[in-house]
């Protein structure tokens, strides 16, 4: 954060004699981390930019080993405080997110609302440190506000609003939307850009930009399971679209977050030859071999597997996201 961006969160807290009376202040844990918690053992969290404290105490009550960062001493002696009361404990840290080096990586990652009082400019340290401070299997929970129409300005003070397809590709392709939600708040006061949507994400670290290798080999394994002789299919295919019956459309599909990930959107049909070798590339893998092997995996007279009625019961590609997140 600017020196200036401090001074005004110091006076804000300076300003408030408890923690309810915080602008930021919210009684109930943020949305996603009930369900986080009845889905996955606790494990070690860090809330950013922790606030009033209302998550870092919801989380270590139930079970989890808490890190509370902020830059705002009167911040983590709100939520110190918190703790003590409710009979739990929280590690207290006060460090700027975009200087601090994260001593481990994290199971749970959390941010209520700091990314959207930042200034833009530190925008690519922010990013650089949360990913370094995710695990590989460790999720990432963001609120933040977008436009409640097209073209809202922002406000003269407080959050900047930008829309679902900037936040996406901003975590791209590191990680990969699980859940969205959003609620509209349409009377707020003039000096904060009056209405806007706050938006809730759940990110999930894409396992196929994390371990490209592993993903070709979860395709060959389970084309060989089903004993298909893929590497003679390949040889054999002269015009690998026309021959498998693949067309590009569905190549771009499969290619997409919505299966395997290879890429953050799905890429237009037009573009998918250059995803997918984008992504052999980072495998380390001929790319005419990689795109033929995907419509052997695809074609229903080839490999039968992965087609547009996926049949993702005989599927072993555990990367993907129809079969991840069941």
């Amino acid at each position: 954060m600017t020196t200036h961006e401090q001074e005004t969160f110091a006076q804000t807290y300076d300003w408030a004699g408890s923690w309810q009376e915080l602008p930021w202040a919210h009684d109930e844990p943020t949305l996603f981390l009930a369900e986080i918690c009845t889905k996955r053992a606790p494990g070690t969290a860090l809330d950013i930019g922790c606030g009033s404290g209302t998550d870092s105490v919801y989380l270590a009550q139930q079970g989890w080993d808490v890190t509370s960062l902020d830059f705002v001493p009167k911040a983590l002696e709100f939520v110190e405080e918190r703790a003590r009361n409710c009979g739990v404990s929280v590690t207290p840290v006060e460090a700027d997110i975009t200087t601090w080096e994260p001593p481990r990586r994290y199971d749970l990652v959390l941010d209520h609302g700091l990314l959207h009082n930042m200034d833009p400019v530190r925008h690519p340290a922010y990013r650089e440190r949360v990913m370094s401070a995710i695990a590989d299997e460790g999720e990432f929970v963001l609120l933040h506000w977008h436009p409640l129409f097209p073209g809202q300005q922002n406000g003269q003070v407080g959050p900047r609003r930008v829309d679902r397809a900037v936040l996406k590709d901003f975590f791209a392709p590191e990680l990969q939307e699980r859940f969205f939600a959003a609620e509209e708040f349409e009377d707020l006061p003039e000096v904060v850009g009056r209405g806007m949507r706050q938006a809730y994400y759940w990110f999930r670290r894409n396992q196929a930009d994390l371990h490209p290798a592993e993903l070709v080999a979860q395709i060959e394994a389970t084309l060989t399971k089903h004993g298909v002789d893929f590497a003679g299919m390949i040889d054999g295919l002269g015009d690998a679209s026309s021959d498998s019956g693949v067309d590009d459309e569905l190549l771009a599909i499969i290619s997409g977050p919505g299966r395997l990930g290879l890429s953050h959107v799905v890429p237009p049909a037009a573009g998918v030859g250059t995803a997918l070798a984008r992504f052999a590339q980072a495998a380390g893998r001929d790319a005419g071999y990689f795109e033929k092997l995907v419509r052997v995996f695809a074609s229903e007279t080839l490999g039968n597997i992965c087609t547009s009625t996926a049949r993702c019961a005989e599927c072993d590609v555990r990367f993907c996201k129809r079969l991840r997140y069941r």
